[in-house]
């Protein structure tokens, strides 16, 4: 039973290690980045009796080297599943990352040497078609990345006109409607509550969606702010010494900060607080009890997880500002858990039970090793991130694809 209960850990595991012993990593490079599949009740994630220690989730060289000489996994082709498949995939960023322009691990050079069809999808002029720059075009799968409508807004304001993006895109509705393509939506920290709330606005029909909802197999979570993030409710407190008005306040008196921020406008600067109490626990909780039982009920539901112990952050600002920032964030969530990835606590990233979802469409894939930032891009500031995300993100495809998340 218990083997079972992890299977798609367990999948995803033997995937990933499958695509870095491919690309070369060693059994000693290859432990930096990955954690043992687990069962997420055996994890004492929070509370006066929590882990302290990563004893049940780590893996020393010599246990990768055995699970690399007994590892099952398919001869699928990821290089031919992109060539062939009929799919759409529709993602969703993260704050931080629109903030700074950053769009996430789309711009990554191997992403760009792909089969994939990479489209930027950005709001229209005055309700007219959808803005589409395309960044890539390798003839396969379809990878667009939908532009926030407003930097950092909270989701009350987002969701509509990111419908409006989707709906009147011109590519989306001839790949779904005219070329039958179905719709995989991957939502990246903030992206991924967001992902939740506009599927379930669409599937009751208070956005009047007539192709995108009964068109999507599938959605996927990485590093989802879906129940709330401790950081955001520490910048949101009043009583911290630097909190989000503080930053508005100083980005405001000294514009530089502001434009290399891109926090420029009143409008930004508002958005930016509003945006950030939408990611903490208190509404996080609250949108949750609003959507959770009007999300479709016959997709699959993924998510994955990262962790990274505090001592393996490059925390020499001048070396690597991007680790010494993650690291001081992570700080807001260190005597809540260990298992946190800088910005978010790991129980607060799985798929909730959601009370109409059947069970068997709520599949966790577990956690790698790594921070919040590291699984999205290389860098956001300065500072290079090693974690292998070609790699992670061809292991996650493969193992979506044998759970049954495909389209030809």
């Amino acid at each position: 039973m218990e083997n079972d209960k992890k299977k798609w850990q367990n999948l995803f595991f033997n995937n990933f290690l499958d695509e870095l012993d491919k690309a070369g990593y060693t059994p000693e490079e290859i432990a930096k980045y990955v954690w043992k599949p687990f069962l997420p009740e055996d994890l004492v994630v929070s509370g006066p009796d929590k882990d302290l220690s990563f004893f049940k989730v780590q893996a020393v060289p010599g246990e990768i080297s055995r699970y690399l000489e007994r590892k099952q996994v398919s001869e699928m082709d990821v290089d031919e599943f992109c060539k062939k498949q009929k799919l759409v995939l529709i993602l969703l960023p993260g704050f931080t990352h629109h903030t700074l322009q950053y769009p996430a691990f789309i711009a990554q050079k191997e992403f760009l040497e792909t089969s994939l069809d990479i489209v930027k999808l950005s709001l229209g002029a005055d309700g007219g078609p959808t803005e589409e720059n395309f960044i890539h075009q390798g003839g396969g799968v379809k990878l667009a990345y939908l532009a926030y409508p407003r930097s950092n807004a909270p989701s009350e304001i987002l969701i509509k006109p990111m419908f409006e993006i989707l709906n009147n895109s011109k590519s989306l509705k001839k790949w779904v409607l005219e070329e039958n393509r179905k719709i995989v939506f991957i939502g990246y920290s903030y992206g991924a509550p967001l992902s939740l709330e506009l599927l379930a606005a669409m599937n009751t029909g208070s956005l009047p969606d007539s192709f995108i909802v009964k068109n999507t197999i599938a959605y996927l979570a990485i590093n989802g702010d879906i129940k709330g993030s401790y950081l955001a409710d520490s910048l949101v407190n009043p009583t911290m010494t630097f909190n989000a008005e503080t930053f508005i306040t100083i980005a405001e008196l000294f514009n530089p900060i502001g434009l290399v921020l891109g926090i420029k406008t009143d409008e930004e600067r508002k958005d930016f607080v509003t945006g950030m109490k939408s990611l903490t626990h208190v509404e996080r909780q609250s949108h949750l009890q609003e959507y959770m039982d009007k999300i479709p009920t016959d997709i699959k539901y993924f998510s994955v997880c990262a962790f990274l112990p505090e001592e393996e952050y490059d925390n020499v600002i001048w070396r690597n500002f991007d680790d010494w920032n993650m690291h001081k964030q992570s700080l807001f969530s260190k005597d809540v858990s260990i298992y946190n990835d800088g910005q978010m606590v790991l129980e607060d990233c799985f798929i909730p039970d959601f009370p109409n979802v059947p069970k068997e469409n709520k599949i966790d894939l577990g956690a790698v090793r790594s921070h919040h930032w590291g699984v999205s891009w290389l860098t956001m500031t300065h500072g290079k991130n090693k974690f292998p995300r070609f790699c992670y993100y061809r292991a996650l495809i493969r193992t979506l694809n044998e759970a049954g998340v495909g389209h030809i």
